[in-house]
């Protein structure tokens, strides 16, 4: 009889613990149930009440306008912002800016419990490309309209797809010219890929399409023995010369 109680004992111990877990199983169903039921409501309600009648959009600010057009800016938010808080469409407000001329980058957040606030990043144009675009820092050709236009821009003139390079030729010729005190204020390169200059002193300058840096690093060596303080008299420079420099001066101009 005692082995017969042994075995029947571990039997029973088996069922408790078989219904031990039934009944954990059952609890988590009825756990995920009242769950489910208190979920499914608020999820209905999300779906098909009208958030922007309970959190309207009340203020949105705008920070970084500076060339970018404060109107046009407002048509675009204006259909954004008369949805809620919760179902405005940041995504669509950034893609819709970006295509503005100006605008560089943004960035677009919203902030509890009635704001939007977006902040805008301009390009920085460092030259007029062929009259009628802007040419960025970065090597980007865009179209504003001709009123923004900044009025002190150097112009450049030059063939479809050079605008990097003679961006980058752009920012070496400014620094050798620093001990001249002299900016460029029209860059033009020719179809042949020569270069000619002309400075915000009015000097105009060949430089040719060889080795230009070179040749102008030279020049702006010499430039105190050759022009010195008489720049007001120059009107041309010649450094296509492969061994000399030719400086046109005004009088010889008008004679």
């Amino acid at each position: 009889m005692g082995g017969q109680f042994k075995k029947v004992a571990f039997m029973d111990a088996k069922k408790g613990k078989k219904l031990r877990k039934h009944l954990k199983l059952l609890f988590q169903i009825l756990k995920f149930s009242c769950l489910g039921i208190i979920i499914f409501p608020v999820v209905f309600l999300v779906n098909n009440l009208s958030l922007s009648d309970y959190f309207p959009i009340k203020t949105v600010r705008v920070y970084g306008l500076n060339r970018v057009d404060q109107s046009e800016v407002r048509n675009v938010l204006f259909p954004f912002v008369n949805h809620g808080f919760f179902s405005i469409n940041v995504d669509s407000i950034r893609y819709r800016l970006r295509q503005m001329p100006w605008v560089s980058d943004l960035y677009v957040r919203r902030v509890w419990p009635d704001q939007v606030v977006i902040t805008l990043v301009e390009k920085n144009p460092v030259a007029r490309w062929n009259e009628n675009i802007l040419l960025s820092e970065g090597g980007e050709l865009f179209t504003p309209k001709l009123a923004s236009f900044p009025s002190d821009l150097p112009r450049f003139s030059g063939p479809t797809g050079q605008q990097i390079f003679m961006l980058r030729n752009f920012c070496d010729i400014n620094r050798l010219l620093l001990p001249l005190r002299a900016k460029i204020s029209y860059l033009e390169l020719t179809p042949f890929l020569t270069w000619k200059l002309i400075l915000d002193n009015g000097i105009t300058m060949q430089i040719g399409h060889k080795d230009i840096l070179t040749r102008l690093n030279q020049f702006v060596k010499v430039y105190p023995k050759i022009v010195g303080m008489r720049a007001n008299d120059v009107d041309s420079i010649d450094l296509r010369y492969s061994n000399g420099v030719a400086v046109r001066w005004k009088e010889m101009a008008s004679t």
